[in-house]
């Protein structure tokens, strides 16, 4: 069954909790995304990207800034994926580990991956997520 499952009915659940085939698919035909790292002040901050996957890790691109400072003292991020889509909506919580690269190679292959960004900004960083659990449901809408 894919995300979009079957018509909405009375029997179907109002909250379903998505399989991590489902989830991937949801990642996959998402480029738009939220990035949640713990700031210096201990607070966790909220930054939107665009992402591409390779179906096992996520990646994206960032300038230098606050966001690349906060992953490089804490490797570990939340990014959060979500989409309303006729009587649905889905909710996706990914649990990661976060990398700079800075092998050549390693930036070649994301190039590879079309990871494009929507500003006309300079955005140099690579950096790739490694899911460590990820969190999915699809909510039947009223």
């Amino acid at each position: 069954m894919n995300i979009q499952g079957k018509k909405t009915t009375e029997q179907e659940p109002v909250v379903t909790v998505l399989t991590e085939e489902q989830i991937w698919e949801l990642i996959e035909g998402t480029r738009f995304a939220r990035l949640g790292t713990v700031g210096e002040d201990g607070y966790v901050h909220i930054t939107p990207l665009n992402i591409v996957t390779d179906g096992v890790r996520i990646f994206f691109r960032t300038a230098s800034g606050s966001k690349l400072t906060q992953l490089l003292m804490n490797e570990k991020v939340t990014v959060q994926f979500d989409r309303a889509e006729g009587n649905h909506a889905y909710s996706v919580n990914v649990f990661a580990t976060a990398r700079l690269l800075t092998e050549t190679g390693d930036i070649d292959y994301v190039g590879k991956l079309n990871l494009e960004p929507w500003l006309d900004t300079e955005k140099l960083e690579f950096v790739e997520l490694t899911p460590q659990k990820m969190t999915g449901r699809r909510f039947r809408l009223g």
